[in-house]
């Protein structure tokens, strides 16, 4: 059965989903208010309605499932808008005649000996980019014209020792370092090739006969050495979740187990292996889900929500394409509001509400919030797909994940026929993550926007950054959260918080005594947090750990819809007097000149106000240049840290500081 049409259906009749905590209530055009709790949305587990029976029944023969159009089926592929033909053809032409990037031992090594991870990364994912992209050319266009240059690609990437990243050599049972040929192991990466090649066997494997028989041949043999006889013998991968789980299943379960899925479909070629790789491969989906936060939100982030969430749909519409939608797993109430949380990080324009390893700035691919948004039933995020997406051509993965990118360009033209429209949510609140989101008006990015979240800093990917919040102003950032930088051998070793980004310090969060925040289990969160469609209310001290010596510190951060403010509010007591500081993280200049006041310019001219009794608190400012080419692309130059300090040590306080124009 052709996915395409195990899609469609029409977003007319389509309703409005309510914030995960804030229901819809009575209010102006455009905006939704209240703070009654919206219903929980109970989590559907694959094994209750996939079983081998179903898939017995359902599942076409090994071979006879073709998700998307061959590219002979000519037909298919004159749908697809001539302006993402003709880019399609345009950046495969430039790669045409030019040399293939190398991956020698020496580079492969680096991450050992070195920490430095992106070189060998650069090379590695532009050899899949420039496969998946002669591909989709070959597709487009049907004249044979890259079809050597995808037998090159190919052919590089069969002879490629492993197909993982050197981040994930400690797979190996010889530990970090060169490849153990004789170790298939399955990282994120080596999944998402075997899903590349397995596309390409299934889109133009026809045309590579041609060229060689034996090219879908070995493409055949290396999925199924590398991919699928070690995801069918072994059990013993953390991310399956299946022996000896240590610790809660994260976007690495989603992502491998979705590429995996497709994988086996497509070719494997053993019926009863088929059946039983699907329903072990469902077990780890379930056990994803099982982890996932209840309310449906990323806990990893805005930014992985596409390599979290986003592989979890791609399951379940290759499993619906598969069985003819004999369940229709992908319109779940549960899935549909995990697509649903982009919509209520979304701050303006690229901007997101970002915490932990995640980046402020977003790109999701607009086809794929398009795709989930009409796939469970969520008009808005389709219509935000079709908003996001640009006025003519396409965006495709810088990683070649073909995957993927077929899906994205045969969205396009159905997207284009959708009317787009922004999401600019409100009030949200996510209560197992403990995030709030908070805007002046809905349906505008004019005004304050706040967002504050009280999540355990041992989270997946977290920092130490309970409590902390973000404020931006006319789709602006004002106070941020600085993200992360470029992912090097120390960012997920013991030293992983001595990075500064990771650090409480680096947060909107207080400094007591010097002290910042620890994360050593689920339990260093902030505590009895209560939340309404203005802000949050929390007790910081449990965060902080009992060597802060801290009894009690509630924050009180707030959105003033009236005033036009944001108010925050510390009332605390501590086992000692000790030096106090409030933490204020900004991309913008601040001028500390004024007593009681820091100003901020922001965009248009404006100018944010920090206002604050400058009798109880001093402010000083540091300036941090910034090296990492992430960090700069979203902050500039320089962040800048406001320390707001006592005069004196203090044993309890109310502080009281306001974010005005």
């Amino acid at each position: 059965m052709n996915r395409r049409n195990a899609l469609t259906r029409g977003l007319g009749a389509l309703a409005l989903l309510g914030t995960p905590g804030l229901r819809a209530a009575a209010g102006p055009a455009g905006e939704q208010g209240g703070a009654a709790p919206a219903p929980r949305v109970p989590k559907r587990y694959l094994r209750a309605v996939v079983d081998e029976a179903l898939l017995r029944r359902r599942l076409p023969p090994p071979g006879a499932w073709h998700p998307y159009p061959r590219a002979g089926d000519r037909a298919a592929w004159a749908q697809v808008p001539a302006d993402v033909a003709a880019a399609l053809i345009a950046r495969a032409d430039a790669w045409l005649g030019t040399e293939w990037p190398q991956l020698p031992a020496s580079l492969f090594l680096e991450f050992a000996e070195t920490g430095n991870r992106t070189h060998y990364e650069q090379r590695y994912f532009e050899r899949r980019s420039r496969l998946a992209g002669f591909v989709l050319a070959e597709c487009v266009q049907g004249q044979g014209r890259y079809l050597h240059a995808i037998a090159d690609g190919v052919w590089h990437v069969c002879e490629e020792t492993f197909w993982g990243l050197p981040a994930h050599s400690g797979m190996f049972e010889r530990g970090v370092g060169l490849p153990d040929a004789d170790e298939p192991v399955i990282d994120l990466f080596a999944a998402e090739t075997g899903v590349t090649l397995a596309y390409v066997h299934e889109l133009v494997g026809e045309q590579l006969r041609a060229v060689s028989p034996l090219l879908p041949l070995r493409i055949a043999a290396e999925v199924k050495r590398r991919i699928l006889d070690p995801g069918f013998t072994r059990d013993d991968f953390k991310w399956m979740g299946l022996k000896d789980k240590k610790e809660p299943l994260n976007n690495w379960t989603s992502w491998i187990a979705s590429s995996w899925l497709e994988a086996n479909l497509l070719l494997e070629p053993d019926p009863a292996r088929r059946i039983a790789a699907t329903l072990k491969i469902c077990r780890c989906l379930d056990g994803f889900l099982e982890d996932y936060s209840d309310d449906g939100a990323c806990e990893e982030g805005p930014g992985y929500w596409t390599l979290s969430a986003g592989p979890y749909l791609d399951s379940l519409m290759a499993l619906d394409s598969a069985t003819g939608s004999a369940v229709n797993l992908a319109a779940d109430p549960f899935v549909r509001r995990m697509g649903h949380y982009v919509l209520d990080v979304h701050v303006a324009g690229d901007w997101y509400v970002n915490y932990g390893d995640a980046h402020a700035k977003v790109h999701h691919s607009p086809p794929l919030l398009h795709r989930f948004g009409r796939a469970t039933g969520d008009a808005d995020l389709a219509a935000f797909g079709a908003f996001r997406a640009p006025a003519r051509g396409i965006a495709l993965s810088d990683q070649g994940r073909l995957a993927r990118d077929v899906a994205d360009v045969l969205e396009v033209a159905r997207m284009r026929s959708t009317q787009g429209r922004d999401a600019l949510q409100r009030a949200s609140w996510y209560p197992a993550l403990g995030l709030m989101t908070a805007r002046a008006q809905g349906g505008s990015a004019q005004g304050f926007f706040l967002a504050a979240q009280a999540a355990s800093n041992a989270r997946s990917h977290g920092h130490h950054d309970s409590g902390s919040f973000i404020v931006f102003h006319d789709g602006q950032p004002v106070f941020v959260d600085p993200g992360v930088e470029a992912y090097t051998a120390k960012t997920f070793s013991k030293d992983r918080y001595t990075i500064w980004t990771m650090q409480s310090g680096w947060h909107n969060l207080p400094l007591v005594g010097g002290r910042m925040q620890v994360g050593r289990d689920a339990r260093d969160r902030a505590s009895r947090v209560r939340v309404d469609d203005m802000g949050m209310t929390m007790d910081l001290a449990t965060a902080y750990g009992p060597e802060a010596g801290i009894r009690t510190w509630e924050r009180r951060i707030a959105l003033d819809r009236a005033a036009g403010t944001v108010n925050l509010r510390e009332t605390f007591a501590l086992a000692r007097p000790a030096p106090v500081a409030l933490v204020f993280v900004t991309p913008r200049k601040p001028d500390a000149a004024q007593a009681g006041v820091v100003a901020l310019p922001v965009a248009g001219g404006r100018t944010v106000h920090l206002k604050f009794d400058p009798r109880a608190l001093r402010a000083d400012v540091e300036r941090l240049a910034l090296d990492d080419a992430g960090l700069k692309h979203e902050w500039g130059d320089a962040l800048y840290r406001i320390r707001l300090a006592s005069a004196q040590p203090l044993g309890s306080g109310d502080l009281n500081v306001a974010i005005a124009t």
